[in-house]
């Protein structure tokens, strides 16, 4: 009996030590490369949206297992100045979740000049874009010239709400953990009741 609960208690430890590592993010692999820039007016031809905004938040993929560079993250802007598209006072972007993928790296707080393009009912964006910091963007931004001022944003626009990601690998950490400490219980309760 206490084999049985030895090898069952190893199955259990070797599946939460698995479940552990596969939930670990990947390293990343350098496979993105872009060619030359284009110019302003080129790129501003090319591109559906762009806009000056500041990051409220980004959204990453809710997934446990085998996460990707290419994942998406949905991020979340307040406009402040629009170019080119829809003049709305919070826009919201795709992109891969790594620059390994070409992905466009956005930090929360952060302001950048956005160039976009419509991928179906999204707009994307690439790290072989000419998005950047606005800091680092003055000469796009002399060359933009002036663009329209979107009105303020509402309160009920929904920039604000939390990731159901993060949430959710919680909840699950936490189940593996009390099934850990639960067989583990179970395995010492019966290993002092066949020593009586």
């Amino acid at each position: 009996m206490k084999r049985r609960w030895t090898r069952m208690a190893a199955v259990v430890l070797a599946f939460v030590i698995l479940s552990s590592c596969l939930a670990l993010s990947p390293k990343s692999a350098y496979a993105c490369s872009c060619a030359m820039p284009a110019s302003v007016a080129e790129e501003l031809g090319r591109s559906d949206v762009v806009f000056d905004g500041t990051v409220i938040s980004g959204s990453k993929p809710s997934k446990l297992f085998m996460q990707s560079s290419g994942d998406p993250v949905i991020w979340s802007f307040q406009a402040h100045e629009i170019w080119k598209g829809q003049v709305a006072p919070a826009i919201k972007v795709k992109s891969a979740q790594s620059g390994a993928s070409c992905g466009y790296e956005f930090q929360e707080g952060q302001r950048y000049i956005v160039y976009a393009r419509e991928t179906g009912d999204d707009l994307e964006v690439s790290l072989c874009s000419r998005t950047s910091l606005q800091t680092a963007a003055s000469s796009d931004i002399a060359e933009l010239g002036s663009g329209s001022i979107p009105p303020a944003p509402s309160v009920s626009d929904g920039t604000g709400q939390a990731s159901s990601s993060k949430l959710f690998n919680v909840v699950i950490a936490a189940l593996l953990i009390v099934a850990a400490v639960y067989t583990g219980l179970r395995i010492k309760q019966n290993g002092s009741g066949l020593k009586k």
